[in-house]
């Protein structure tokens, strides 16, 4: 795995943990990281999938 900068303590690390990814409406998205103990801090990543589910799920129970 490649050196990351860890995005609360700005520690580089070389195992870095993924903790966000940023999709943007033109260009390419990023991802952001942070280092294993700092990455507890963290809300755990969503998956995309999950939002359609529970969208769909909600226009549902109305």
């Amino acid at each position: 795995m490649s050196l990351r900068m860890c995005a609360r303590c700005a520690a580089l690390t070389e195992r870095p943990v993924l903790i966000a990814e940023v999709h943007q409406g033109t260009g390419p998205g990023f991802d952001v990281y942070a280092c294993p103990d700092c990455a507890p801090a963290f809300p755990p990543l969503q998956d995309v999938l999950d939002l359609f589910t529970a969208r769909r799920t909600e226009g549902e129970a109305r």
